[in-house]
């Protein structure tokens, strides 16, 4: 028996306490758009009810060195509402994957280690996407980990756990960006949301959600920027690169192997609204650009213009060299 069966068709559904606890996956899938559609529906079974089990963090030790677990190919990190969802979809849809997106057990264990001084961390974060990213089909062979946004903050720690993953950082015009959170904001974006992940707004801005988004946004772009100049194997990819870099820039970064089927999937993906998979993908740059008013416009020159340009040239030079390269 291998050491690692104990965990074998088990998966973290959330971590409590110092402890993690366990729910029975089996032979399901990730297929949602997030991770966490999938353990909330696990943890709700009645199995998992009256079944789950519970252990400390030495189970994650001794997983990080399992013969059941995928390795890992490739991490996306992005700047949020900015396509990454169709990326993790994307990669999905190839018959042989598996695809984790923004598993909140992995933030938990983030916050747990920025906190403590916790022994063997990158063991630890290997571990428990070993445990996640159990292969699940026969033909299991590619592991992926989409992060939240927020976690290219702690880029040191997470590629020191994956040494020599390629990983690309996805981002998108900050117009836009904010136009989408002044719609629809999201939760981690309140001021004072993310201080378990060290990020700790200007006391002025406690009252001005949007302008606090632009400098937490502010903050991912400067992060992601400088983890380009100092750590290989990253690209950056623009939104508007989208879908056909599915096929070209990221399956290269990614050496996905491309045939027919692999392409009609990838393809397939590209045409949906990822948040509604029953609605055909629909344009809306253009709409959120008129949606935008001066302040929004002055909001996000300030905060967020100079980042920006600076990953666009950054972008431009590394496009440059891989065609001179090539």
């Amino acid at each position: 028996m291998n050491r690692d069966d104990n965990w074998k068709n088990w998966i973290p559904l959330y971590l409590k306490g110092g402890c993690i606890e366990w729910g029975y996956m089996g032979r399901e899938r990730f297929v949602e758009p997030f991770c966490q559609e999938t353990l909330q529906k696990l943890a709700a079974k009645p199995f998992n009810q009256l079944f789950r089990r519970q252990s400390n963090l030495a189970a994650l030790l001794e997983l990080s060195i399992s013969d059941n677990a995928l390795p890992l190919s490739g991490i996306v990190f992005h700047m949020s509402r900015c396509g990454s969802t169709l990326v993790a979809q994307a990669l999905a849809a190839l018959p042989n994957s598996v695809v984790l997106s923004e598993p909140e057990p992995f933030d938990k264990l983030l916050q747990w280690l920025i906190a403590s001084q916790i022994p063997n961390e990158a063991a630890l974060l290997r571990g428990l996407i070993c445990a996640m990213g159990q292969p699940r089909r026969t033909e299991d062979r590619l592991l992926f980990l989409k992060t939240d946004c927020w976690h290219i903050c702690h880029i040191d720690r997470i590629l020191s756990a994956f040494p020599g993953v390629p990983w690309l950082f996805l981002y998108r015009d900050p117009i836009e960006v904010l136009v989408s959170q002044q719609r629809r904001p999201a939760s981690y974006l309140i001021p004072g949301a993310l201080a378990r992940h060290g990020l700790y707004p200007p006391v002025d801005l406690i009252s001005q959600p949007l302008e606090h988004s632009a400098w937490v946004l502010k903050r991912v772009l400067r992060d992601a920027a400088e983890a380009m100049m100092r750590h290989p194997g990253g690209i950056l990819l623009n939104y508007h690169e989208l879908p056909l870099a599915l096929e070209t820039r990221l399956a290269e970064h990614f050496s996905l192997n491309l045939g027919n089927i692999e392409i009609a999937g990838l393809r397939q993906a590209g045409t949906l609204d990822t948040k509604n998979p029953y609605r055909l993908f629909q344009p809306d740059s253009e709409d959120k650009h008129a949606d935008a008013d001066a302040d929004l416009h002055a909001m996000a020159t300030h905060w967020l213009g100079e980042a920006y340009a600076e990953l666009e040239r950054m972008r431009s030079t590394n496009n440059c060299n891989v065609q001179v390269g090539g």
